[in-house]
């Protein structure tokens, strides 16, 4: 999903979130694409279609292969950190804020400084995507169970796109989850910020969401949609960045 040419007039880093692969972000990427966008949207080690067992999944890894991407090119980007993406997101754009013209955080997890994704106690939400999880066979990681998945990450999605969805979840490695994320007020704090809040969101239900902008103080923006917006709505998700990486 990378182009480049004469006409691209920013660079936009896609990353998901949970179980998921760079294919969510499928729908969305040809449509920034065609007004002049440079998409990026790299697989998170052992996710989508990286091949490293779960086991040897690390929080350094995900944060290494965000740091390569933006890296890629001379320019900055805009950085997109999709629901668990939020962590590694955050440390990529402390070790390289140069690369980073603005965060954007989509249903994300936002951390506080020597903070984990496990410290939130996201799985033990009551009315939340943790509802979903159960052991998996492979070692080091949990899934989603694909009887429920639907309700949580896909309900705004038609069947099919849902179906299809569910059928390319992995296994999510459990050992980055545990990771305190350190950030700076000097690198992280810096950049330019932006929290997106999906308001019919099963997921990460839009009331912690709040939370979490209002806890890092970031400006907030609501949109109308589910957990997967990139899925259920991608012209106007693609409207909402295309905004959003012209606003300073």
């Amino acid at each position: 999903m990378n182009t480049a040419g004469s006409a691209v007039q920013r660079r936009i880093v896609l990353v998901h979130g949970a179980a998921h692969g760079a294919w969510c972000w499928e729908p969305v990427a040809p449509l920034l694409e065609a007004r002049d966008f440079e998409v990026q949207a790299p697989d998170l080690p052992g996710l989508g279609d990286d091949p490293l067992p779960a086991a040897d999944v690390t929080f350094g890894d995900y944060v290494a292969r965000i740091v390569d991407v933006l890296r890629s090119r001379p320019d900055p980007a805009v950085l997109v950190g999709h629901s668990l993406a939020g962590g590694p997101v955050s440390r990529a754009a402390e070790e390289c804020p140069e690369k980073v013209s603005k965060l954007i955080y989509l249903a994300a997890y936002v951390p506080v400084d020597g903070e984990s994704l496990g410290d939130i106690g996201f799985a033990e939400m009551p009315d939340s995507a943790g509802r979903a999880i159960r052991p998996s066979t492979e070692k080091g990681a949990h899934e989603f169970d694909p009887e429920l998945v639907a309700r949580y990450f896909y309900n705004r999605c038609d069947n099919e796109t849902a179906r299809r969805s569910i059928a390319r979840l992995r296994p999510q490695a459990t050992a980055p989850l545990a990771e305190p994320v350190r950030i700076s007020a000097e690198n992280w704090g810096a950049l330019s910020k932006l929290y997106v809040v999906c308001t019919d969101d099963r997921a990460l239900p839009p009331r912690m969401q709040e939370w979490l902008c209002d806890r890092a103080g970031l400006r907030k923006r609501y949109f109308d949609s589910d957990h997967s917006p990139f899925l259920s709505d991608p012209a106007g998700f693609a409207d909402l960045l295309r905004e959003e990486a012209a606003r300073e």
